[in-house]
């Protein structure tokens, strides 16, 4: 994961790395989940690189998006837990294509956060 860590805060503060499209889902109910779990990786990645404000940043858009998921679900009168475990998969999902392409998840995180800026 450090590895994965340090690639991505290269990459993704690299301006002209990263910049095609990646778009969310058409189901605009998944974004605070898709773009949650972008933001806790961030906030993990920038945390592993050092840069304690970056980390603090993404984590407090992904608090604010884990409560907005999670009122997502009350209102299909589903648990916070399950939207905790929802959030959890998009979470794993979105890591094991780090793993595998980072740049994607870069042009995906840099989405997310056109479409939640704070």
């Amino acid at each position: 994961m450090r590895a994965i860590a340090l690639f991505l805060v290269g990459a993704f503060a690299t301006p002209s790395y990263g910049q095609g499209p990646a778009e969310l889902g058409p189901n605009s109910n998944e974004h605070p989940f898709q773009c949650g779990a972008a933001f806790a990786i961030m906030a993990k990645v920038y945390q592993e690189a050092g840069d304690a404000k970056r980390s603090a940043g993404y984590q407090a858009k992904f608090d604010k998006l884990a409560t907005k998921a999670e009122g997502i679900f009350e209102q299909s009168h589903r648990s916070k837990r399950d939207a905790e475990a929802y959030m959890q998969k998009h979470v794993d999902s979105l890591a094991a294509v780090a793993e595998k392409d980072a740049a994607l998840v870069i042009k995906f995180t840099r989405r997310c956060d056109q479409r939640f800026p704070s």
